[in-house]
């Protein structure tokens, strides 16, 4: 008999050329008869991080999609693309008359908030269609701007001889890095296009603590389920909250708490049993999960 698949949270390193929601597909036909889902999607020639909800940690997704990310990312001078990266139709090219240190100028310029446009080719839905099926007609529609933050752009290196430029960003979730390289390229003025994306952290979740997808496929059923990291565990530096029976049924069926706390989830015991998550919400502890 298979053991009990955990609730838990499992990441997974993308390869390119599959989509994050293929990945899932594959790991519900793995794992199966328990839910599976990501918290923020990749495009399919992004590599890198992509943290897996599995069970119950389902519920934690949208939490976990909030989250700020960061990239490490390639792109190419000299060109636009209508994708925005390098499997594109080139829309625009130019020649390069620009040195290293204005290029970094103008790639720095782009820290702090700002509106950002999303890119034609990306799944935002619009009346129940995804832009990129629009896009595919060869019809016009518009993208409404929307507010991002790029915290930090570092390791900056510049080959004007290659017209190769790559840097590391932290940013907002929501942040489309094809649309920030395109910005780019306009503000440097020779035009660019994303050659390479991976995603190296997803909030407190780093790529150097994933597996990548076809090695978990490798391993003996057992070891993948060992790889799955408890709620618990994964929530084993927030709070710490202790109810006494009485305070426990109550909470275990729906009754709010008073609970004055910092942390948004915390992890809930009784009788120094963990019993689930708890959400704190003007200090009022809520149920989340229950094990």
């Amino acid at each position: 008999m298979n053991p009990v698949i955990p609730s838990g949270i499992l990441n997974i390193d993308k390869p390119s050329g599959i989509t994050s929601h293929d990945v899932v597909d594959v790991l519900r036909k793995v794992l199966k008869g328990t839910k599976i889902g990501h918290t923020g999607t990749l495009d399919p020639m992004a590599t890198g991080l992509l943290v897996i909800c599995i069970g119950d940690a389902t519920k934690l997704s949208e939490h976990l999609t909030c989250q700020d990310k960061k990239y490490s990312v390639k792109m190419f001078l000299g060109v636009e693309t209508d994708t925005y990266d390098v499997t594109g139709r080139i829309v625009f090219a130019s020649v390069m008359n620009k040195d290293e240190i204005y290029i970094k100028e103008r790639i720095k310029r782009f820290i702090g908030k700002q509106m950002q446009t999303p890119p034609i080719y990306s799944a935002i839905r619009i009346d129940g269609k995804r832009a990129y099926e629009y896009a595919r007609e060869g019809s016009e529609v518009e993208l409404k701007p929307r507010e991002i933050e790029i915290y930090d752009i570092s390791n900056i290196s510049v080959n004007i001889v290659k017209r190769n430029v790559s840097f590391d960003v932290h940013c907002t979730k929501g942040t489309y890095i094809r649309s920030l390289v395109n910005d780019m390229g306009k503000k440097i003025g020779s035009g660019a296009t994303m050659s390479e994306l991976r995603r190296i952290a997803n909030g407190n979740n780093t790529v150097s603590d994933s597996i990548k997808l076809y090695d978990f496929l490798k391993l003996q059923y057992e070891d993948m389920i060992k790889i799955i990291i408890p709620i618990e565990k994964y929530y084993e530096n927030s709070k710490a909250i202790y109810l006494n029976d009485v305070e426990y049924n109550k909470f275990v069926n729906g009754v709010k708490l008073e609970c004055i706390c910092y942390d948004k989830l915390v992890r809930v015991y009784c009788e120094k049993k963990y019993k689930g998550i708890g959400i704190i919400e003007d200090n009022i502890l809520k149920r989340y999960i229950i094990e």
